[in-house]
């Protein structure tokens, strides 16, 4: 299984998620972001090309699995940005308490094993008017679709190692504090089993 998640399953995300369409989704979420920024799950690296360096004054990111920091590690190493990874889950982030501007998630929510510990986190990390810029698939809104993603999460969880199909991510992040505005559900063509994953993405923003 180690094989599966820490090998093969990375290398079939950058092959999944290596589209054009998808690219646009993750330049469209960090492009603009400024300050001090942390990104959370930071995978294999794959929004790392669409930062602003002239508006990004310190990055930071965290990711546990070992399998995709090799690969975040190269691409890092491939842009030359100045950037270690913690190689820690969002439930626990090594951070003092309101030391960032913005904090990104790209396709993490999804995953992460306590979504309220994890926001509770970013919540704390965050400084007064700062904001949490996210891209995350979520539970349909559709009833039929709801039905089939909650049949089909047993297997997503260990295919997906650990994702979840039914995830009401946006009523969590609510739920912790963030205020959002109207986040419509959209459907991505170019991801695997589309009609199952529903995605949003927009801004959540700590009231100060």
């Amino acid at each position: 299984m180690k094989l599966y998640s820490e090998t093969i399953f990375p290398w079939f995300l950058d092959r999944s998620l290596d589209t054009p369409q998808i690219r646009a989704r993750r330049k469209r979420l960090v492009e603009s972001v400024e300050g001090d920024v942390l990104e959370i799950g930071f995978g294999t690296g794959a929004t790392l090309p669409f930062y602003n360096r002239d508006l990004v004054r310190s990055l930071s990111v965290v990711e546990p699995s070992t399998g995709m920091n090799k690969r975040a590690a190269e691409m890092i190493d491939r842009l030359n940005w100045s950037i270690t990874i913690d190689a820690l889950a969002g439930e626990d982030l090594p951070f003092d308490d309101q030391t960032f501007d913005c904090v990104v998630s790209s396709l993490t929510l999804c995953s992460v094993s306590d979504p309220p510990r994890v926001l509770a986190e970013i919540w704390r990390v965050l400084r007064p008017g700062g904001t949490l810029r996210f891209f995350e698939h979520v539970a349909s809104e559709d009833p039929e679709r709801r039905k089939w993603q909650d049949r089909l999460n047993p297997i997503q969880r260990v295919v997906g190692v650990g994702c979840n199909l039914n995830r009401d991510t946006v009523g969590l992040m609510r739920a912790a504090g963030f205020v959002i505005g109207s986040v419509p559900q959209q459907i991505e063509p170019s991801f695997p089993f589309a009609a199952y994953l529903p995605f949003v993405e927009g801004v959540a923003l700590k009231s100060e």
